[in-house]
């Protein structure tokens, strides 16, 4: 990611732009390949979420910091994943090994976020999209944030709650 970085901070839209674009294809192209043929293992399963959110963070951030994005989203943005990562964390630390997926709704808030991100370069390289369908698109990935750490909450509680029940957590 330090050569988006480096890239947005000297406003080098159209490189910062493809670097995110390839980088955001590639982990598509492996997410896919990974499924097809049934490539997994521990250390991918954590490795992949962990890469997804750095790639996101570190996209929000640098479009914020630069001012290309407003702060409201970023934090929003940020929060959301720095609490769904904190969150599994200490979910791993309480109640054991982590077997969570992404839901529909998380990932279609990370789609919807990864659009937000290139709609926004993509508008600084070529000014195509309306502003306020950018404004707009940044309303409905906020929402969507909210809601996905309410659902995400909702789950590891009853995660915690179903495994506490069967294996003695918490109890005498």
């Amino acid at each position: 990611m330090f050569p988006f970085v480096w890239f947005m901070f000297n406003e080098q839209y159209d490189r910062a732009l493809w670097t995110l674009l390839i980088a955001g294809l590639s982990d598509g192209l492996d997410g896919l390949l990974a499924r097809k043929f049934n490539w997994r293992s521990q250390f991918g399963s954590i490795a992949d979420p962990v890469a997804d959110k750095i790639l996101l963070v570190t996209a929000f951030l640098a479009l914020g910091l630069t001012e290309n994005l407003p702060w409201w989203v970023v934090a929003v943005v940020v929060s959301r994943d720095v609490f769904i990562f904190t969150g599994a964390i200490a979910y791993w630390f309480l109640v054991g090994r982590y077997e969570g997926s992404p839901t529909m709704l998380s990932k279609t808030c990370t789609f919807l976020m990864i659009v937000l991100g290139l709609g926004v370069l993509g508008n600084l390289v070529w000014p195509l999209v309306p502003p306020q369908w950018l404004e707009w698109l940044s309303l409905l990935v906020v929402g969507l944030s909210i809601i996905s750490v309410g659902q995400y909450t909702v789950l590891g509680v009853m995660g915690y709650r179903r495994r506490s029940s069967t294996s003695g957590i918490g109890h005498d």
